[in-house]
C-alpha cells in the first residue's frame, strides 16, 4: 500500500497544478513559508487556505483550490476602472453552491435555473476571475449594469445555429475563452436550433465547461444524453447541473420538465440534481456545525423511485437532532415501528417547521421527533410509495 499523503503536501500539490494550468510559470513549494511561489516573484501564502479547508471532501478542496488561484492570479491583471472592465466581463453559469462559505454577499450573482446561478467573470490572460460586490463598488456602477454588460459582450461572439447541419448532435467543449455553457442564457441561441432540428431543442451542460444539443423528439438520443450528463456532472469537481434544457412557449430557456414533466430522464436528472447540491452544502455544514460545537445530524438526499416517477426522500429520525434538506419526502423512522413517507408541503404545513436563514438550497433544523398528536396528523397524510 502508498503512503498516505500529508495534507500540508496535498493541498501544496493541487495549488501547484492549478497555478501551472492557470499559466503560471515554476511553480513550487518554499516550505520554509507555506506558499506557493511562481513566475520568479509571485507568492501564494497557504496557511489560511489549509485551514478554511480543513475536512473538506476530495470535490470541495479541488474546488476551492481552483476558486484561491484564480481569484489571487487575477490580481495582476484586475481592470482599475470600469471603462477597462467593460469589454472583458462574460457571464457565467455556476452551481448554487458555489459561493456557499463566501463572506455574505462577497460575490455578485442571481438565480437563473433552479440550482443553478449566473455570476460575472472578467476575461484576462490565461483566466478569469468572478466580480464581486467590492468590485461594482470600486467601478461605481449597479449589478443591473454589470449584468446587462456582459450578456451584450456574450452576445458578441455566440454563434447561432447552422442550418446545414441538419439533424447532428451539437457538442463544445471549453478550451479556455469560449463560455460555451453561458450560451444557454440566450435563448435565441438555443431556439435557433429549432429550424434545423425541426423540434424543439434540448441543451445539457452537466460540467462548467461542456454543452451538448440535441433533439427533443429522438427519445433513445435524449435518453442516452441523460445518462451522459449524469455520469459527467457526478464525476467531476466541475460540475454544473445534470438537467436539460429546452425553450418554452415564450421563448424562455427552461428545465426540460417544465415543458415535459412526464419525461423519465428530465425527472430522475431533477432529483440527482437536488441530492448533489445538498451533498455539497453538506460538507461545508458540517465544518460550520464542528467549529460553532452544533450537535445536529445533517440530513442526506436520496433519490428514490416511485410509483409517481424518481423522487427526493430524507429522514426525519425519532431521539435525533436533525438538520433537514428540502426534498420531496420525508420518511419518518422511528425504531421497531414501520416508517411512512409524507410530501413536504406537508412536512411544513402540519409541523410549522422554518427553513434556516442564510442556506440555499433551504434547510430545516428540527431539535427533536413531533409531537404524538403531530406525528398523527402526519401519519394521515402519509402516501404509499
Amino acid at each position: 500500500m502508498g503512503e498516505i499523503e500529508d495534507p500540508r503536501q496535498r493541498l501544496a500539490r493541487l495549488v501547484i497544478e492549478r497555478v501551472t494550468v492557470e499559466g503560471g510559470a515554476g511553480a513550487r513549494l518554499d516550505s520554509s513559508a507555506f506558499a506557493v511561489r511562481y513566475d520568479e516573484s509571485s507568492v501564494l501564502p497557504l496557511d489560511h487556505l489549509f485551514h478554511d479547508t480543513a475536512g473538506a471532501s476530495d470535490l470541495a478542496l479541488e474546488s476551492h483550490v481552483a476558486h484561491f488561484v484564480s481569484t489571487k492570479m487575477s490580481s495582476n491583471f484586475w481592470p482599475g476602472d470600469w471603462h477597462e472592465a467593460l469589454p472583458r466581463l462574460r457571464p457565467v453559469l455556476k452551481p448554487s453552491t458555489y459561493t456557499l462559505g463566501a463572506p455574505s454577499g462577497l460575490l455578485l450573482s442571481r438565480r437563473v435555473f433552479p440550482l443553478v446561478d449566473e455570476l460575472v467573470a472578467v476575461d484576462m490572460p490565461f483566466h478569469s476571475s468572478i466580480v464581486s460586490w467590492e468590485s461594482i463598488e470600486t467601478w461605481g456602477v449597479d449589478p443591473s449594469t454589470v449584468f446587462a454588460a456582459a450578456r451584450s459582450n456574450l452576445a458578441t461572439v455566440t454563434r447561432y445555429a447552422d442550418p446545414t447541419k441538419g439533424r447532428a448532435t451539437q457538442r463544445l467543449v471549453d478550451r479556455g475563452g469560449q463560455y460555451y455553457t453561458s450560451w444557454l442564457l440566450d435563448s435565441g441561441w438555443l431556439e435557433s436550433h429549432r429550424s434545423r432540428f425541426g423540434c424543439a431543442p434540448v441543451a445539457f451542460v452537466p460540467t462548467v465547461d461542456t454543452l451538448y444539443v440535441v433533439p427533443s423528439d429522438d427519445e433513445d438520443l435524449l435518453a442516452k444524453h441523460f445518462r451522459l450528463a449524469e455520469e459527467q456532472y457526478l464525476h467531476t469537481s466541475r460540475f454544473l447541473s445534470p438537467q436539460a434544457y429546452t425553450v418554452d412557449d415564450s421563448g424562455a430557456v427552461v428545465t426540460l420538465d417544465v415543458t415535459a414533466p412526464d419525461n423519465p430522464g428530465s425527472a430522475r436528472a431533477r432529483c440527482v440534481h437536488i441530492s448533489k447540491e445538498y451533498a455539497a452544502q453538506s460538507d461545508w455544514l458540517q465544518r460550520q456545525y464542528e467549529l460553532d460545537r452544533v450537535h445536529s445530524e445533517i440530513g442526506t438526499v436520496t433519490v428514490k423511485s416511485t410509483p409517481f416517477g424518481p423522487r427526493t426522500v430524507t429522514i426525519w429520525a425519532d431521539e435525533v437532532d436533525c438538520t433537514l434538506p428540502e426534498t420531496d419526502l420525508v420518511a419518518f423512522c422511528r425504531e421497531g415501528v414501520e416508517p411512512f413517507f409524507v410530501q413536504f408541503a406537508d412536512v411544513a404545513s402540519i409541523s410549522g417547521v422554518q427553513p434556516m436563514a442564510g442556506l440555499d438550497p433551504a434547510r430545516y433544523r428540527v431539535p427533536a421527533w413531533p409531537p404524538p398528536d403531530i406525528v398523527e396528523r402526519l401519519r394521515a397524510h402519509s402516501i404509499l410509495v
